[in-house]
């Protein structure tokens, strides 16, 4: 049995860990806040994650097949460059809605489908595959795909019983956001 003491000692630090975890997560969100300098450093990955997690807050997102951009409310702008030997493609595939777009704006675009698991497969024109794996569409509906460049790549997304497959280019005037893949039943 506890004494009064150990109690009490236990109960602060039970209060001081949940007091850390508050200023932890206050200080994460800070620092995730949208402006120009949480920007510096990263890479089109980690700049594309952060415009993920910026939706509905006030600055403007989307990617060009050579940069992911910024802009901000107070007019600052900012371009983290793509790799030179990738290519960011962003899909959503669809059952019933879907948008008309070729600039994928991660501040904007909406897919229909949530949190829906696919299986994806990228194959380039030689056979080569470069994605062949289980994916989750974000909350956004879209899955963001990181493909060669220079290329015209076949995409294969299928959920269930439920099947798409289209082709994208990864040339420096492909688009970005990719709103044409509907699922198809498939029979087995």
């Amino acid at each position: 049995m506890r004494t009064h003491l150990e109690h009490r000692t236990a109960s602060r630090a039970l209060v001081l860990s949940a007091l850390l975890a508050v200023t932890f997560i206050l200080s994460s969100a800070q620092a995730q806040a949208p402006s120009p300098d949480a920007l510096r450093g990263l890479d089109a990955y980690q700049a594309m994650d952060l415009a993920n997690a910026w939706k509905g807050q006030p600055v403007t997102s989307f990617a060009t097949p050579q940069a992911v951009h910024f802009e901000f409310p107070d007019g600052a702008t900012v371009e983290v460059p793509l790799p030179e030997d990738e290519m960011l493609v962003s899909v959503a595939p669809f059952l019933v809605h879907t948008h008309p777009c070729a600039t994928h704006f991660m501040s904007g675009c909406q897919g229909e489908l949530v949190d829906e698991p696919f299986h994806v497969r990228a194959e380039l024109g030689d056979g080569t595959v470069v994605i062949d794996q289980e994916m989750r569409t974000m909350a956004n509906g879209f899955i963001d795909l990181w493909l060669p460049r220079g290329h015209s790549v076949e995409l294969t997304f299928e959920t269930g019983d439920y099947r798409t497959v289209g082709v994208v280019g990864t040339h420096d005037d492909s688009w970005t956001c990719i709103t044409t893949l509907q699922l198809a039943r498939v029979e087995r």
